[in-house]
């Protein structure tokens, strides 16, 4: 599981992150998290105002990464 987060985000907020998170640690599972301070909900949508270009960036770079790894076996 892929997770990119914006720690300015409401809906999932930064909280419930950590117990989304916490429960994938204690059930033992495959997870990848990344948070993104200054980020909200969305920060993807380059057409919004809350785009957040070094995030998206960043956040692409790391989904390419992980369905490489993922779908390379």
């Amino acid at each position: 599981m892929l997770g990119l987060f914006g720690n300015d985000d409401s809906h999932p907020s930064p909280a419930q992150v950590d117990l989304h998170e916490a429960e994938l640690k204690r059930h033992g599972k495959a997870y990848e998290f990344h948070r993104y301070d200054g980020a909200g909900h969305g920060f993807f949508y380059y057409h919004a105002p809350i785009y957040r270009p070094e995030a998206a960036m960043d956040g692409w770079a790391k989904i390419f990464s992980f369905f490489g790894r993922q779908l390379s076996s």
